[in-house]
C-alpha cells in the first residue's frame, strides 16, 4: 500500500513548518548594524546636498590630522577650527600635508568667517557626541 501521508485512522499528520532558531534580538543586532552601515557608507552624499552658510568667530584654528582605517592607516590632513559661538569645525576641502599649516595659519583670531556645511554636517553631527562637523567652504566675512 503507498503512503498517503494518513495514519491509521485516516487523519493527515499534523507537520509543523520548521521555525527560525535564529533569535528576535540577533535580527535586531543585524538589521541596526546594516543599517548603521549604509548611513555611514551614504555620509558624504547626504553631505553634498542642503548646504548652509553659518557666521561664526575664529578663536583658534589648528593643523589637524584626522585617522581612519584599521589601526589608523589612513590619515588625512585637515585644519580644525575652533570658534567662540559655534564650536569646532573641521576644515579638509583643499586642505593636504603639505599646505595644513599655511591654512590653518590664514585663519585669523577674533575675524568673522561664513562657513558652509551640507546637510549631514549640520543637522545629524551636531546630535552625535563629540561630533565635528565637516565644512565644504569658508570665506571671510569681517
Amino acid at each position: 500500500m503507498a503512503d498517503t501521508g494518513s495514519d491509521s485512522s485516516g487523519r493527515a499528520e499534523s507537520r509543523k513548518p520548521a521555525r527560525s532558531t535564529v533569535k528576535w534580538y540577533w535580527k535586531l543586532a543585524g538589521l541596526l548594524f546594516f543599517g548603521y552601515t549604509i548611513l555611514y557608507m551614504s555620509m558624504p552624499v547626504l553631505d553634498s546636498f542642503g548646504i548652509e552658510s553659518i557666521r561664526c568667530e575664529v578663536g583658534a584654528a589648528r593643523a589637524d590630522t584626522s585617522s581612519g582605517g584599521t589601526r589608523g592607516s589612513a590619515s588625512t590632513a585637515g585644519v580644525l577650527v575652533e570658534t567662540t559661538d559655534c564650536g569646532k569645525i573641521h576644515v579638509a576641502e583643499g586642505v593636504n600635508f603639505d599646505n595644513q599649516a599655511e591654512v590653518a595659519g590664514s585663519f585669523r583670531t577674533g575675524s568673522h568667517y561664513e562657513f558652509d556645511l551640507g546637510w549631514f554636517s549640520r543637522v545629524v553631527t551636531k546630535d552625535i557626541r563629540h561630533g565635528i562637523p565637516s565644512v565644504r567652504d569658508y570665506r571671510l566675512v569681517g
